[in-house]
């Protein structure tokens, strides 16, 4: 009875440390928005943000660098803007929620920029 319950006290202490582990490395991963940013937005806004790159030209990305609106926005409405804009589908399938929100802190900033 005793060794049993040990058992499971260890197999549920692994677990909830699996589970912290797997909370911590998700975050960790998608705390870095620039990270984020440069392989799935920089191709159209351009690394620096100013979408002066062919791609950001021919779509007509907008510049994020000085862009009121989205300096202006609280960090779930970049979210929602982000989500909002039919080019970024193919993207957005590739990103989890954090990482998102992520690169939306990272827009945020770029756009309080000048």
């Amino acid at each position: 009875m005793k060794s049993t319950v040990i058992h499971r006290t260890q197999v549920t202490v692994l677990g909830l440390a699996a589970v912290l582990l797997a909370g911590a490395v998700s975050a960790a991963s998608a705390a870095d928005g620039a990270g984020i940013f440069a392989p799935n937005y920089a191709q159209c806004h351009g690394s620096t943000g100013h979408a002066d790159t062919p791609a950001g030209k021919t779509l007509k990305a907008p510049a994020l660098v000085g862009d009121a609106k989205v300096a202006a926005a609280g960090p779930d409405d970049v979210v929602t803007l982000i989500k909002q804009n039919p080019k970024h589908q193919a993207v957005l399938g590739k990103l989890s929620a954090d990482d998102i929100t992520a690169a939306a802190t990272y827009v945020k900033q770029m756009a309080g920029e000048r």
